[in-house]
């Protein structure tokens, strides 16, 4: 498959991405966010979750808010 061939499939949800400024790069932090979720979920508190994630994951603790920020982003069509 081609760079081509591969934009072309997925031309829909690229274009939606720019609309959105949504930054492909982002999907590294899917599985931190998905935790994230998982442990506010169970009750506890951010503080503690982003502490625990930046170790977790080797992050800054100012990266997993703004990533947390950005995820919570709602997009438009």
């Amino acid at each position: 498959m081609t760079q081509y061939e591969l934009l072309k499939g997925a031309e829909s949800i690229a274009r939606t991405m720019m609309k959105n400024k949504v930054n492909a790069s982002d999907v590294m932090y899917l599985e931190a966010y998905e935790e994230l979720r998982r442990l506010e979920g169970e009750g506890h508190k951010k503080t503690f979750i982003v502490h625990y994630l930046s170790e977790r994951f080797g992050m800054d603790v100012a990266t997993l808010y703004r990533v947390a920020n950005r995820m919570k982003r709602q997009v438009t069509f």
